[in-house]
Parts: C-alpha cells; structure tokens; sequence
C-alpha cells in the first residue's frame, strides 16, 4: 500500500507549533515478510505532514519494536540525526508494534496564543482554568510530553499484538484489532491516564485518502472510550492530548501529555 502523503503550508496565522501532532509513520503498513521499511517520524496538523523529524538521542526516552514472541530495543540502535528515524526487516508475519516516547519539552506562548491554542485542542476546561485565576491574560508556560504508537500487519498475518498496552501517562489501546475490519466497521478504543480511563477528552480520527484527510472529531465517554467509523481504506491516525496543573516543574504552570496512533485499514480481499 503506498502512502499518501500532504505538506501543511504554513501562515503567519497558524496556530502555534505546540499544537502540531508528532506520529509515526512507514511508508508501508502491510509490508511482505523481509521486506526492508523506512519508519519516519512527521510533524504537522491534521494528519498533513510540515516535516520530518531526525532520530534525536537525547530527546528520546523509548523507542521499540514489538511483535509476537520479540522485543527489540531500537533506542540503542539509532543513529543521531538519522533520516529515516529507522529502518526495519520484520522476519515474522504477524503484526509489528512500534512504540516511541519523547522527553518533557518546555514551551511559554504569549496570552492570545496560548488561549487560541487551547481552543483548538477541546482545551476549553483549561481555558476556564486560567480565566477563574486570572491567568488569561498571562503567557502560557507548559511542558509536554508525547506517546506515539504505529501498528503494522506483516505478510498478511494477524494475531494478537494489537492489544498490548504499554503503560504510558496518555495512552490510546484498541478494543478491536484495527486490521480486523473491513470498510464501513467501527473501531473502538479505549483512552487511558495514568492507568486510568480518561473522560470527557477530544479525540481526533484522521483518514488520510488521495486527495485530502477526513476528520472524525470524538469525546471520550464515562468509560473512556469512543467509537471511530472506520468508513475507508489507507492510513489513519488517532490523536488527543491532555492538560493539567503542573506542580513537580516550578519553571511552567501546565503539562500536557499527547498521544498518537497509526495503522491503516487495507483493501479488502478480492
């Protein structure tokens, strides 16, 4: 499956960069047994990549390679400044889970900024936050962190990688197998906090076709879940970032966590 890719243009009226997505990407999601992939590491908005991002050591806390019956630590095997982020020769059919964990970055944004920001991230408790401490008119001052997850299906094989969860702060944990359904199914995932069930957050579902990206704007239930129509084939990612008080940093007001999952929903069978 090849994939599509969009560059985001850019104004002098874009939100911030803080509010752009981190993901992992290969340039297939459904390689042959063996088969040598490039897995990239974008940045950008709604699914639309602005860059690409080179292996950082010192940025990096957790980078892995999961598959049934294998764990291989890619962090010790990266190469500084390396474009791709890494390459991969998976040698068992099944799926491929690839996890990536960055380290607390610090950003302050003058007070407009800041507020629109959390606008555009169903941020508005927050906003109210900081209008009750009369805090909107301030900069915003924020440490962030990010949790990134890519699922692959090797060799046409599925099995049970799909369900491992990997303990993150922010972490999106399908409830269903992502390369189980066809055009038109529904997948639900469960959104988790510090091991807990995250209510009441915004989660985005992008579709990346030929020719734009489709969004799916979604609210966590009471049990923290929401369900995504899954309603085309190709690449989808699933997004969402949370916000609170930070009170273990002294140089910043707030932290947020962000999380990303990719996979792709291949061409059904003929």
């Amino acid at each position: 499956m090849k994939i599509p890719r969009f560059i985001l243009v850019t104004s002098a009226f874009a939100l911030p960069a803080l509010a752009h997505d981190y993901w992992l990407e290969p340039d297939t999601f459904t390689p042959t047994l063996g088969a040598r992939v490039s897995v990239r590491l974008f940045v950008g908005d709604h699914f639309a990549s602005e860059k690409e991002r080179a292996f950082q050591r010192k940025r990096t806390v957790q980078f892995q390679w999961l598959a049934a019956g294998m764990a291989r630590d890619l962090l010790a095997q990266g190469r500084e400044d390396a474009k791709p982020f890494a390459q991969i020769s998976p040698k068992r059919v099944g799926q491929h889970l690839l996890i990536l964990q960055r380290d607390w970055a610090h950003i302050e944004l003058e007070a407009e900024k800041f507020n629109n920001y959390l606008e555009h991230e169903g941020l508005e408790r927050i906003l109210k936050l900081r209008r009750e401490a009369g805090e909107d008119k301030s900069a915003g001052k924020e440490r962030y962190r990010r949790y990134l997850k890519s699922l692959l299906k090797v060799g046409g094989q599925d099995d049970e990688t799909w369900r491992r969860r990997m303990g993150h702060r922010l972490e999106i944990v399908p409830l269903t197998n992502p390369y189980g359904h066809k055009p038109g199914d529904h997948l639900k995932v469960l959104v988790l906090f510090e091991g807990k069930p995250l209510t009441g957050s915004q989660l985005e579902a992008y579709h990346r076709g030929s020719k734009k990206v489709t969004t799916q704007t979604l609210t966590t239930d009471k049990a923290g879940q929401v369900t995504i129509k899954l309603n085309q084939t190709g690449p989808w990612l699933l997004r969402l970032v949370h916000m609170r008080r930070c009170v273990e940093d002294a140089k910043v007001d707030w932290e947020s966590f962000w999380s990303a999952y990719s996979f792709a929903l291949p061409e059904a069978k003929k």
